[in-house]
């Protein structure tokens, strides 16, 4: 019975995740499903104590929205550039990699003070150096590539990519630096006590850092002169630059304020993650941007949850233990998904535009992944017995391919929905 209850109040937690990261979806929908999710989240953690179990799920999920707000942070420059200058700034991730050797000297410094005081002046600092680096790498590399074309300004980038990453490596040295802990690192004994949940302070700080800063940009964007000027020069900029806006000093913001975010979540990383090295940013750079074209590259919402999704999903991949017919069973599951939503791009709009024909459309989609998972099953099944015995008993972890099914999303994403989660078709302007 417990099995059962649990199967089922994962699926229902599950599918309020979903329904609350849908895009366009209402406030008043969305904080339903934010409500339904929490207290899933709540009877998962009574069963499980019930039965004298950890919340394995309820753990894991808070891993991943502590993982995923740091990529959101990073991908958050991604996007915000991409929006105004329509370039992707592929050394976004050397300069999370600055953020985070500013706090491990500045937290060298101030490891004896009062900590409120050395966190305000690490995230300070680490803003204000990041945010410095930005618009410098703005003003020499690309600003003189304004009107060139996209491929040498993208080739610009990846070449100040390196540069910053050889410069860290001379500066620094090559060897990993671990960065002072001026947080305790042991799991807050009432949650514990009372819940079985594994959070520490290092993880609060990172969330509550991360809301705060996404909050106060979207009300930046969304509510002031700068904010509009911002998005009046990404919808049009000759049109922006007709009306009076001054185009260089938007885009100079714009660097500043994405390379400022990026260097927070520098900071949040070597806070949970002590140990850094010049090429830190490489992979979590190249994470964020899979965030950034999965939320839609150019959306700052959009930004916020694909970096959140993003981070749930490779935390729950490292959690699998996989079998070898398990792992064909996906890889046919995506393959033949890809095949039907070819043919859904043709006969799905036939169920209605309206709302009610999304709903009709989700339900469809829903079906139609049932059935072929349950064929993938199947035909992976039969492939089972042409396995040697040795694979056949093999058990894969998923934290050896975790990297790799995150850059299988960008190709499928980029292949299904171009344009992400809530991102929008721009044609090319002649």
């Amino acid at each position: 019975m417990s099995s059962w209850l649990l199967t089922a109040l994962n699926l229902v937690g599950l599918a309020a995740l979903a329904a609350a990261l849908m895009p366009h979806l209402g406030r008043a929908r969305r904080a339903a499903a934010l409500a339904v999710l929490v207290v899933m989240a709540f009877a998962l953690v009574v069963v499980r104590r019930h039965a004298g179990q950890e919340p394995i799920e309820v753990q894991q999920l808070l891993n991943g929205l502590f993982l995923g707000s740091i990529y959101a942070l990073i991908a958050l420059g991604y996007t915000m550039v991409y929006g105004v200058l329509k370039l992707i700034n592929f050394a976004h991730g050397e300069i999370f990699m600055i953020g985070a050797f500013v706090a491990y000297f500045t937290l060298s410094i101030y490891r004896h003070s009062p900590t409120p005081l050395a966190l305000a002046v690490t995230f300070l600092l680490a803003m204000a150096v990041c945010a410095a680096v930005g618009v410098t790498i703005e003003r020499i590399a690309y600003r003189p590539l304004r009107r060139a074309p996209r491929l040498a300004a993208l080739i610009t980038a990846i070449g100040v990519s390196l540069f910053l990453q050889n410069l860290g490596q001379l500066l620094v040295g090559a060897q990993p630096k671990t960065v002072p802990g001026v947080l305790p690192t042991d799991p807050l004994p009432g949650l514990h006590a009372a819940t079985g949940l594994l959070v520490n302070l290092p993880n609060v700080v990172t969330v509550l850092a991360s809301v705060i800063l996404m909050v106060v940009l979207q009300a930046y964007v969304s509510r002031t002169r700068a904010g509009r000027a911002m998005r009046a020069v990404s919808e049009d900029r000759e049109a922006a630059q007709l009306m009076g806006i001054n185009v260089d000093a938007v885009i100079a913001l714009t660097f500043i304020i994405g390379s400022a975010l990026a260097g927070a979540g520098g900071v949040l990383w070597g806070i949970r993650y002590p140990s850094i090295k010049p090429d830190l940013g490489l992979i979590p750079g190249l994470k964020a941007f899979v965030a950034a074209v999965l939320g839609g590259i150019g959306s700052i919402p959009g930004a916020m949850i694909g970096g959140l999704l993003i981070g749930l999903i490779e935390v729950l991949v490292s959690g699998l233990q996989m079998s070898p017919v398990l792992l064909t069973q996906w890889l046919l599951f995506l393959l033949m998904m890809f095949c039907f939503w070819r043919l859904g791009d043709q006969y799905l709009p036939a169920l209605g535009a309206h709302e009610r024909g999304r709903w009709r459309r989700a339900a469809a989609v829903a079906a139609l992944a049932f059935a072929v998972w349950v064929t993938a099953g199947l035909a992976a099944a039969g492939v089972a017995p042409r396995l040697s015995a040795r694979a056949m008993t093999a058990t894969l972890s998923g934290s050896t391919f975790r990297d790799a099914v995150v850059f299988v999303i960008l190709i499928v994403i980029l292949l299904v929905k171009p344009t992400g989660i809530m991102g929008r078709y721009a044609p090319e302007k002649v």
